[in-house]
Order: C-alpha cells, then structure tokens, then sequence
C-alpha cells in the first residue's frame, strides 16, 4: 500500500494509535515488536532535530562564517547524512535478510516436525488397524459319528 502523504506527517500518531488497540494475549508479540519500533523512531528523530538544531546554531547563525563557508559545510553536512543513511539502510537490509531466513528456518523446521508427526500417526494407525495374521491350523478330520447296528 503506498504512502498517502497527507498522512505521513502523522505516522507515528498512526502507529501509537493501531498500537493501542492491539488488547488480546495473541497480540502481546505484535504489540513488544511496535514498542520497539515507536522507541527507535522516537530516539532517531529527536536525533536527527538535535543535529539540525546543531548545525543551525554552529553554522548558519554563525556571523563570523561566510555564505561560501556556511554553503560549504551545509554540502559538507548533507553527504554526511546521506552517507549516515546509506549505512543504516544496508544495516536494514542486512538485518531483514537475518530475519528472513530465521523465519524460513523456523519455518523449515515446523515442515520437518509436521511430517515426523504424520510418520508417527501413519505408524499407530498402521498398528492399530492392521488386519490380524491368520495362521494355518492344522485341520483334524471331524470325529465321524460312528453307529454300530444292533441286530434284533
């Protein structure tokens, strides 16, 4: 889904609010993972608003610098955080890809505990159902009724 801008402004207003109304026990996992994310969030953009409130203190309010110095540093500034950016987003990347194949691990995992478990069913149901062995008596001649005749 892309991002609408008009709402990008609120972001972290969204997230706190979808965060709130995370309440089932199935959704404590959801809700410690969005804490997580609101807490770097929160650290990485006050961050950032010391930095700027840094650099426009230290360089553009300074009067003794020049317009070719403050452009100079403002430049110099600005790959700095471009640079800072490039590294954390390989840093993101590297972590997702981490995360991607713990998941297809577990994953990986819960198929080969899933087949063991249907190989054991197969097993029982096997045992339990198999059809008796019949085994071959030796079969006796009856007994034959033998009658004697009595003369009269």
């Amino acid at each position: 889904m892309p991002v609408k801008k008009q709402e990008a402004h609120r972001a972290l207003e969204l997230l706190e609010d979808y965060h709130s109304r995370l309440s089932t026990p199935q959704d404590r996992a959801l809700r410690s993972a969005i804490e997580r994310v609101i807490r770097i969030f929160k650290s990485r953009l006050f961050q950032a608003l010391l930095d700027i409130q840094e650099f426009y203190e230290l360089t553009l309010l300074d009067e003794s610098k020049t317009v070719q110095q403050k452009t100079a540093e403002t430049l110099l500034i600005a790959s700095k955080w471009e640079q800072d950016n490039a590294i954390k987003a390989n840093e993101v990347n590297r972590i997702k890809q981490q995360e991607q194949e713990q998941q297809q691990q577990l994953q990986q995992q819960q198929q080969q505990q899933q087949q063991q478990q249907l190989q054991q069913q197969q097993q029982q149901h096997a045992l339990l159902y198999q059809p008796e062995e019949k085994q071959l008596i030796i079969e006796l001649p009856s007994p034959r009724l033998t009658t004697t005749k009595v003369s009269r």
